[in-house]
């Protein structure tokens, strides 16, 4: 649980040093930080799930 709460702090992180632009770009780094981090939350999520059902 602590991985997770660390991915999420670094999301709320990223979160705050977003723009938040009319026009966001899939080209921004902040756009592909937020994706890949909040990929990486959603595969945590998913195998703490998967490791609770087993």
């Amino acid at each position: 649980m602590l991985q997770k709460e660390k991915v999420q702090a670094a999301l709320d992180a990223i979160e705050a040093c977003c723009g938040h632009c009319q026009i966001c770009s899939p080209d921004c780094p902040i756009s592909i930080a937020k994706r890949a981090m909040r990929g990486l939350r959603d595969d945590l999520i998913e195998a703490e799930e998967t490791e609770g059902r087993t």
